[in-house]
């Protein structure tokens, strides 16, 4: 009995201090981008936009791009595939160096206009914090005379990296829901009841920290609070028969723009490899271009949180909507293609949103009738397609839009936007990623 109490106390205690340390990052993770983006932003509005934006752009992917290949390379990337590669054997570094540097580079990276998004860190961050929080409980815990004790630690780290990982993205999306499904669905598969329970324990914890953490009379944390907006002559609460075909089509529509997205930053990922170049090399490069092209768009692209918000809240006009889909589709795949230190499954998000909206303006002008569930659908779409991820794309949809009654709508057009997929690409983006990784290792 005792000795029952005494596991389940450390299993309390390695949960919380894994929810403590993940939301502790990601709190100074978003402060981070916010401090570096403001500066940006205020010189932006002092001087001439064209000078500013690219210089900037190519400053912070210097740094970045420095801090990755002087000091640890494995912060390159969104990260999820790193994790991805750990799960599966592979020796790659996951400890309180990676976590450092990804926060460091990706801060800045973000910050200075390079367009990914904050998850995919925050999921290298919250596996790097677990596995070193589970090194230290298996020191404090461990017998050396124990024979099977290294195959043990490894299965305790490889558990602490799964759920540290759901942790990451449950407490950047403040979506607890959708974090435990991230971490079922693509990273612990079969997993059993009690990996499962440590799961769901470490993303409510993660996230419960981070919002005491958002409390503090600083900056607001990131995509929080955000509810839809509704325009058009359907409620957000209904649910008609006519809305499932409009589901389906723009599940579809997302299905098709996933693939041909997949296959595009996929060959723009060959053509820079072609080129040999470093990160220090290629990340300045990014930046410059992505800023240079910022400077061309209206002054409401500088921003790109505000971005993000005004896709997931409603555009309010289909040439904008449409200006949005195009320049976030393709300055992140330039971006995800050089392996920048930063996530495509927020901008993902905003690309489907965008589509979705896109959508909801063409079958209000023709009918003057749609859903108002396009808009989370669409975002969910597109992710889902992306990664193949159902669940995840589902409920993460689900909570930033905090209504039940999305839920129908989104898993019908996140179901057909997969069936659409699979036809012509078996493989997520991420698989075919993680296999190029898995080539590289073992070359």
């Amino acid at each position: 009995m005792s000795g029952r109490l005494g596991r389940l106390l450390r299993l309390v205690l390695l949960v919380n201090l894994i929810g403590i340390g993940v939301a502790l990052a990601i709190w100074l993770y978003g402060q981070e981008i916010a401090a570096v983006n403001g500066v940006r932003l205020r010189l932006a509005a002092l001087m001439p936009r064209a000078l500013v934006l690219p210089v900037l752009g190519l400053l912070g992917g210097a740094v970045a791009g420095g801090l990755i290949t002087y000091w640890e390379p494995a912060a390159k990337g969104s990260g999820i595939v790193q994790v991805m590669l750990f799960m599966r054997g592979w020796p790659i570094p996951m400890g309180w160096r990676v976590a450092i540097v990804k926060l460091l580079a990706s801060g800045i990276a973000i910050g200075s206009g390079i367009p990914v998004g904050p998850e995919g860190p925050s999921i290298q961050i919250g596996a790097s914090i677990a596995c070193e929080t589970a090194r230290g409980t298996a020191r404090e815990t461990a017998q050396a005379s124990d024979p099977g004790k290294h195959q043990r630690q490894h299965q305790h780290q490889r558990l602490a990296v799964a759920i540290g990982s759901g942790a990451g993205l449950g407490a950047v999306f403040h979506a607890p829901l959708g974090g435990l499904a991230y971490t079922l669905e693509e990273l612990l598969k079969r997993a059993d009841g009690r990996s499962n329970a440590l799961a769901v324990a470490a993303s409510f914890a993660a996230v419960a920290w981070t919002r005491l953490l958002a409390q503090l009379p600083l900056v607001q944390p990131l995509l929080v609070n955000l509810a839809p907006i509704s325009q058009y002559p359907s409620g957000v609460n209904e649910f008609r028969l006519i809305d499932g075909p409009q589901l389906c089509l723009l599940g579809a529509l997302a299905g098709l723009a996933a693939v041909l997205y997949q296959r595009g930053i996929l060959a723009l990922r060959r053509r820079f490899c072609r080129w040999r170049l470093a990160s220090w090399q290629l990340l300045p490069l990014v930046g410059l271009a992505v800023g240079a092209g910022w400077s061309l768009l209206p002054q409401a692209f500088d921003n790109p949180d505000g971005l993000c918000f005004d896709a997931l809240l409603g555009l309010d006009d289909a040439p904008r909507a449409l200006l949005v889909l195009a320049v976030q589709a393709a300055a992140t795949a330039v971006a995800v293609a050089a392996e920048a230190p930063g996530g495509f499954l927020a901008p993902a998000l905003v690309v489907g949103a965008s589509l979705g909206t896109l959508m909801q303006q063409l079958l209000v002008s023709l009918f003057d009738y749609a859903p108002a569930s396009l808009l989370f659908a669409g975002a969910a779409a597109f992710l889902g397609a992306l990664t193949r991820t159902p669940l995840t794309a589902i409920l993460l949809s689900f909570e930033l839009s905090k209504n039940y009654a999305l839920l129908l709508p989104i898993g019908f057009c996140t179901l057909a936007a997969i069936a659409v997929a699979d036809l012509f690409e078996r493989q997520s983006l991420f698989d075919l990623l993680r296999e190029e990784a898995e080539r590289e290792q073992a070359s």
